[in-house]
């Protein structure tokens, strides 16, 4: 690889331009379509909806959010009805997430735009493009992960 290699040739540029562009075009969609909601609350709702209850110390990890972040996005959430905290029994420390009947429908209610929105992005891809694109992706965060 030459030193003076374009930053738009670099892999890497170009997978976080990407990320940068996808983000860009679901907030915009959310606002187009009057939901008071931002992609990394989107994020949080969904991880919660996978898991049904989940900490905030999992949720962070698996979003590759600080801690700090992730309590300020629930706090929204917590405000807007959409997500709830019950403490582990025994210690009030620690507690459980998950979505509340109005965020189970306000999840449903936007998955099938957020479905729609993933698919544009690759709207002309094969079938086995998305999954070599995916097992590429894959191998490239076990290499970097250790």
């Amino acid at each position: 690889m030459p030193i003076d290699e374009k930053l738009e040739d670099v892999l890497y540029y170009l997978i976080d331009k990407t990320n940068k562009v996808a983000r860009r075009y679901s907030q915009e969609a959310f606002v187009k379509a009057g939901y008071d909601i931002t992609v990394d609350q989107w994020l949080v709702l969904k991880k919660i909806w996978d898991n049904k209850e989940i900490n905030q110390v999992a949720l962070a990890t698996a979003l590759f959010k600080d801690t700090a972040s992730i309590t300020r996005i629930l706090q929204i959430l917590v405000r807007k009805k959409l997500v709830k905290k019950e403490s582990k029994e025994g210690d009030r420390r620690h507690y459980l997430l998950s979505l509340t009947t109005k965020g189970e429908q306000f999840f449903k209610k936007v998955l099938e735009m957020v479905k729609s929105m993933r698919t544009q992005g690759v709207i002309d891809f094969s079938d086995a493009e998305k999954e070599q694109i995916k097992k590429l992706l894959s191998r490239m965060i076990k290499n970097l992960a250790g």
